[in-house]
């Protein structure tokens, strides 16, 4: 009888005959982000920093797969929109090109930094609708957390 009940006893599963809790299963992990930040790719964030010497603001939404879409405005100026396209190489650069009016008018090259809690992206806009090579300096900023 003795063996018998021994015999049941070790065929129960484990976790009825276990003296431990259950263990909660552990949290998902959190999505992809930008640039190490907690805001999830495929969420507009803002920027603001300046095109030469203007302050501009900027928005931009990252995707999955690298590519990142906005807009950029001087709020000094008259209100004009300037699109945004490009791609992030994942290696804290990224290369946008700028549209006035849906035509092609600049490529903006930038590198990220870090420092402080702050996310800079920095660099040059070259522009490409006009005879002479007009080269301006960029830099855009946002609080990583924010």
């Amino acid at each position: 009888m003795k063996n018998k009940l021994l015999a049941v006893l070790l065929l129960l599963p484990m976790g009825l005959v276990a003296c431990a809790p259950p263990v909660k299963p552990p949290a998902p992990p959190l999505p992809p982000t930008d640039d190490a930040s907690i805001t999830p790719i495929g969420t507009a964030q803002t920027y603001v920093g300046s095109v030469g010497v203007h302050s501009a603001v900027f928005v931009l939404t990252w995707q999955p797969d690298g590519n990142v879409v906005g807009h950029y405005y001087h709020p000094d100026n008259s209100g004009v929109i300037f699109k945004l396209k490009g791609k992030n190489t994942g290696h804290g650069e990224l290369v946008l090109t700028e549209y006035a009016a849906d035509v092609q008018s600049a490529i903006i090259t930038l590198k990220k930094t870090t420092s402080r809690g702050l996310i800079v992206w920095s660099g040059k806009m070259h522009d490409t609708d006009k005879h002479d090579s007009h080269v301006l300096d960029v830099s855009f900023t946002r609080k990583a957390d924010a």
